[in-house]
């Protein structure tokens, strides 16, 4: 079975990282990675990692999406027959169904990355193309209960074409360091987008310095605000406790150092793999219990949970596990062994392929 993923983006963010990892250690199924955008750190990292990533645009700037890649697209698909086309994107899945047309025999799978439940103007388009248009599309592939439950209920998509995979990590890191020995640092790891959450996030870290003060707060991942949060981290006077350490492609030493691990996001979570490897480094993790995080992590087991918004909850439970080594040394362990049991790679790959089995055949009966 041959399968082309498609990527609409060249950054290398949690979908095309974990996506990338899957199809690499994969047994069962002859998948080729694309990107509709030009080259980029994807692009850098999948050569990395032995592979050949298959570039339909052009040059590295990430701008709009061209038509030129689609059509590209086409024609190598043409020249290089494969049985399914899993695409991660809205607009690119939007615009290859509207180009079935010229690839007849190819199914089509929507991956669906996060919960598109939220009231924002991409949201309620998401919602408004797949209700009208979900016949175009084979099957979809959520990373989360959540949001399938969203596709099916608020988008009429029938049950039986929407598949929940969660992602998985090839294998647990080792030597990873007992909390007690790491230093006070409380990790996390998101690109710096508004629906993370990190500016309202640092009211929590001016409120964690007042009762740990040799606290550090590490940001790691891509500025996609053009410096805002670096510029509210000075006007806060934060800048002695907060680094920005920017996009990184190997983030290990930064979980091994970490003690307490937080995701501030505020809206559209699938699965997020920081979490998963976090959990991975025996690190308790700590969010809002909102979209696919409760499927991870369950509250008081591996981490701590709070309703959305709880900012004074969020405080109090990161100055517990820097404070409390036994309760989070507890939630971590519970962690890593959760993530052991229930998000391997391999299980993960396995799921993939019996899905596309599954597509394949409902087309032949």
């Amino acid at each position: 079975m041959k399968v082309l993923i498609v990527f609409s983006s060249s950054e290398l963010g949690g979908a095309e990282r974990s996506l990338s990892r899957m199809a690499i250690a994969s047994q069962e199924v002859d998948y080729r990675l694309a990107t509709l955008y030009g080259e980029g750190p994807w692009c850098d990292w999948i050569c990395s990692q032995g592979r050949e990533p298959l570039v339909l645009g052009r040059g590295r700037a990430n701008g709009g999406l061209m038509l030129g890649a689609f059509w590209r697209l086409i024609q190598h698909v043409h020249s290089h027959p494969v049985d399914v086309i899993y695409v991660c994107g809205a607009r690119a899945a939007l615009l290859l169904r509207l180009l079935r047309i010229f690839l007849p025999s190819v199914k089509l799978v929507h991956g669906v990355r996060w919960n598109p439940d939220s009231n924002s103007r991409l949201d309620r388009f998401f919602r408004l193309v797949e209700r009208f248009m979900h016949p175009l599309v084979d099957a979809w592939i959520t990373n989360s209960a959540i949001a399938k439950q969203t596709l099916v209920s608020r988008c009429g998509i029938p049950t039986e074409r929407v598949f929940v995979i969660y992602n998985g990590l090839e294998s647990l890191p080792a030597g990873v360091p007992p909390l007690s020995e790491r230093p006070l640092e409380v990790l996390t790891v998101a690109n710096l987008n508004p629906r993370k959450g990190h500016r309202e996030y640092l009211q929590v870290v001016r409120d964690v310095l007042k009762a740990v003060p040799d606290a550090k707060f590490a940001f790691v991942g891509r500025d996609d605000m053009n410096g805002e949060v670096q510029q509210a981290i000075a006007e806060a006077g934060l800048s002695g406790h907060v680094s920005c350490e920017g996009f990184q492609a190997d983030v290990s030493p930064w979980f091994r150092r970490a003690r307490v691990f937080v995701l501030p996001s505020l809206w559209n979570e699938g699965c997020p793999t920081a979490i998963l490897e976090a959990m991975s480094f025996a690190i308790p993790c700590v969010a809002f219990a909102m979209d696919g995080i409760p499927e991870l992590v369950e509250d008081g087991d591996h981490g701590i949970l709070l309703q959305r918004g709880d900012y004074s909850g969020m405080t109090a439970a990161i100055i517990r596990m820097l404070t409390d080594d036994g309760k989070a040394s507890k939630l971590g362990i519970r962690g890593r062994k959760r993530v052991h049991l229930h998000f391997s790679l391999e299980n993960t790959a396995a799921l993939h392929s019996v899905a596309f089995n599954k597509v394949l055949l409902s087309s032949s009966e």
